[in-house]
């Protein structure tokens, strides 16, 4: 099993959301952010929180992060979590994805022993790049990093110039529900379907 770390963001305002923090939102008997670093956690070899110390730090297991470029958006938590990592690739998602599994997870680590010289992985969903369900190389940081003092804060603004590996969604749909699987809570009626899939992941366990 290659070390990889995941960076879980969590630094964002939650303005679509009615600016309540989604992430501390009950949960599946915890809350959402305590569910999905527990599934990375069972999988990676350390999980890093980008977020408020002060919000963040009770969650057992993982390590917490402020922004070292704040107000800077999550281009800003891409840079800070490959910053303090200690592994080469880091899966990097956000705090509104709890259905990202770990036969999923199984796949990206093997795209990645077939494929060394990716920098970025990741996948395609309706038609377009799914940047916070990916993995990325440390090499990328000083290009990061400059975009961001240059504040062009566009979240793949960095693909351009990066070796990539793209998932196509015909490939990936042969494996997994893609609509669960990519799931992230916007908006407060997401919530609504949010725990339809719940039901299911709790009726598969059973």
């Amino acid at each position: 099993m290659l070390k990889i770390n995941a960076v879980l963001l969590a630094g964002g305002k939650s303005r679509r959301f009615g600016n309540v923090d989604k992430a501390l939102l009950p949960f599946a008997g915890t809350t959402l952010i305590e569910y999905i670093a527990s599934n990375l956690n069972n999988f990676f070899n350390q999980v890093i929180i980008i977020g408020s110390k002060d919000k963040y730090s009770f969650i057992d297991g993982v390590k917490v992060y402020e922004d070292i470029y704040k107000d800077k958006g999550p281009l800003a938590g891409i840079y800070t979590g490959l910053y303090f990592s200690e592994t080469n690739y880091n899966f990097i998602c956000g705090c509104d994805m709890p259905f990202l599994e770990s036969n999923y997870f199984s796949y990206l680590e093997g795209i990645l022993k077939r494929k060394n010289k990716a920098e970025i992985v990741v996948p395609e969903y309706n038609g377009f790049l799914e940047p916070l369900a990916a993995l990325y190389h440390y090499s990328l940081l000083k290009r990061i990093q400059n975009e961001i003092l240059n504040n062009n804060l566009r979240i793949k603004s960095f693909y351009n110039n990066a070796e990539k590996k793209i998932l196509s969604e015909s490939s990936l749909e042969k494996k997994f529900d893609l609509k669960r699987l990519f799931f992230n809570l916007n908006y407060p009626q997401d919530l609504e379907q949010l725990l339809k899939y719940l039901e299911e992941v709790d009726r598969i366990e059973k």
